[in-house]
């Protein structure tokens, strides 16, 4: 995704912008998580094994199809397989097809994928990733520009922590129902255009969600598998799902993993806008970003692959959103 620095634009509607937002972007102005009883230790929480091993190679098998650009073959076929794990999984699998038009006038076929975990418990947290791939190579060198990404870490990451942890949610039952949405359509957007051509396969689903009964909250990943990753709390986080970050974050600290920044990382386009800002269920953006880096090096590139994966930032990612599950 662009997730270009947008500062009012697309929230002006939902969140009034001033001074003390502006000073927030910096690390020492930023709000310090919630010391309260999510920092308590949980000694007595049994947490599942979340297997970094596995998840790499949930990475390896999305990309061996190739680049999951809509209207490809390999979308097509990336798409079954994903439907396939999480009902092998257990889950309740809805497949939510669509027809969309993409900046540029392309008709997409999408489908957003969908599995339910205990659909019986009213009580539910919701996580997001997108599956798809950029079809454009933007950020590398001119003659890869044509370029599909392949999207090891710019989808795949995101999407394979979300099918271990549904592995583990087959034979571990958590307090909480838990739906998986893998997201369709959020990669195919106009580097230079409105905010509004990125994050389709959100908007669609934000506008006829699946659920009968509404999530608490909400965890989106992206880009979540780079080495030395910088995990900063974006603005749209911040103001929108404050306690869900401060519960996310909390949780990172508990663990050790102190790349979890308490610091704004500025405003980014990505699912979790579309989500808070339609469907109002509290949603948090965990994404490699910081404003002196950017975005990982591979971002937008034919180096996106799953070589420059690292199954340590898998895992610490993953062990995080486990352990916030079985919290609950």
């Amino acid at each position: 995704m662009q997730k270009r620095l947008v500062f009012a634009s697309l929230l002006a509607t939902a969140v009034t912008f001033s001074s003390c937002t502006a000073e927030a972007n910096t690390a020492e102005n930023a709000p310090e998580t919630e010391q309260r009883e999510e920092e308590k230790p949980a000694t007595d929480i049994a947490v599942p094994n979340f297997s970094e091993d596995s998840a790499y190679q949930y990475v390896v098998r999305q990309c061996e199809f190739g680049p999951r650009v809509p209207n490809t073959d390999a979308h097509e076929q990336c798409a079954a397989y994903l439907s396939q794990q999480l009902a092998a999984f257990g889950a309740e699998v809805t497949k939510q097809a669509f027809i969309t038009t993409a900046f540029d006038g392309t008709e997409l076929k999408a489908t957003n994928i969908i599995g339910t975990f205990y659909p019986e418990k009213s009580e539910r947290i919701i996580l997001f990733s997108h599956w798809d791939s950029r079809p454009f190579c933007d950020q590398g060198a001119p003659q890869d520009i044509q370029k599909a990404v392949m999207g090891a870490n710019d989808g795949a990451s995101g999407v394979a922590i979300l099918l271990e942890i549904a592995r583990i949610l087959k034979s571990n039952e958590p307090n909480v129902g838990v739906d998986i949405v893998l997201l369709d359509v959020e990669d195919y957007g106009d580097a230079r255009g409105a905010a509004e051509s990125w994050c389709l396969g959100s908007q669609y689903w934000a506008k006829q969600p699946h659920y009968k009964t509404k999530p608490q909250y909400g965890i989106l990943l992206d880009m979540v598998g780079a080495p030395s990753p910088s995990f900063g709390i974006d603005i749209t986080s911040q103001q929108l799902a404050q306690s869900v970050a401060s519960k996310v974050w909390n949780t990172a600290h508990s663990l050790g993993y102190q790349q979890f920044k308490n610091e704004i990382s500025g405003q980014l386009i990505d699912d979790h806008v579309f989500v808070n800002m339609i469907t109002g269920i509290p949603t948090i953006d965990i994404i490699d970003y910081s404003q002196e880096r950017g975005f990982p090096a591979t971002w937008h590139t034919t180096h996106d692959t799953p070589e420059n994966i690292s199954k340590e930032t898998l895992g610490m990612v993953g062990k995080v959103v486990t352990k916030v599950i079985f919290s609950e």
